[in-house]
C-alpha cells in the first residue's frame, strides 16, 4: 500500500513518487504487467434510456417557444432585464443576487441570468438589423 499520499505518509520514494490513474488502453494476453488480461474485442455499449432523461423534445421545445411568445415574460424575469440593461454599479451581479432570491438556488439564478442576457442579446441584434434594413430602403 504507497497510496495517494505518499510523502504525507513519510514514504521513502520522495516527491518523484506518483500514481496514475489512466485507463489501459489494450491487453496483452499475459497475466502480469502493464498492461496485463485477456485480449478481447471492445463492444460498443448500448446507449441506456436513462441517458436520454432530461434532454428537450422538439414537441416540447416548440410548445414553450409558442407559450412564451403568446405569454411574454414573468415580471420578475422583466426585472432582471431592467437591471442587466440599467448598468450601474455591478449589474451582473445585482441580477445574479435578485434572481438567486426569486428562484432559490445559484445555479438557477445563473442560468436564469444568461437566459435573459441571450434575450437582450437577440433583442439588440434585431434591432441593428431593422436599423440597417431601413438605412438601405431610404438609401434607395
Amino acid at each position: 500500500y504507497m497510496g495517494i499520499n505518499a510523502e504525507y505518509m513519510g514514504c521513502r520514494f520522495g516527491s518523484s513518487f506518483s500514481i496514475s490513474y489512466t485507463k489501459m488502453s489494450t491487453s496483452s494476453g499475459i497475466a502480469v504487467g502493464l498492461k496485463k488480461g485477456h485480449i478481447v474485442t471492445k463492444r460498443a455499449a448500448k446507449a441506456l434510456p436513462s441517458r436520454r432523461k432530461g434532454g428537450m423534445g422538439q414537441r416540447v421545445k416548440l410548445v414553450r417557444g409558442v407559450v412564451r411568445e403568446v405569454v411574454g415574460w414573468a415580471p420578475y424575469e422583466k426585472r432582471i432585464m431592467e437591471i442587466l440593461k440599467g448598468g450601474g454599479n455591478n449589474p451582473q451581479k445585482r441580477a445574479y443576487r435578485f434572481a438567486k432570491r426569486r428562484l432559490g438556488t445559484h445555479i438557477r439564478a445563473k442560468r436564469k441570468v444568461a437566459d435573459m442576457g441571450d434575450v437582450i442579446a437577440k433583442a439588440k441584434q434585431a434591432e441593428a438589423a431593422a436599423a440597417a434594413a431601413a438605412k438601405a430602403a431610404a438609401k434607395q
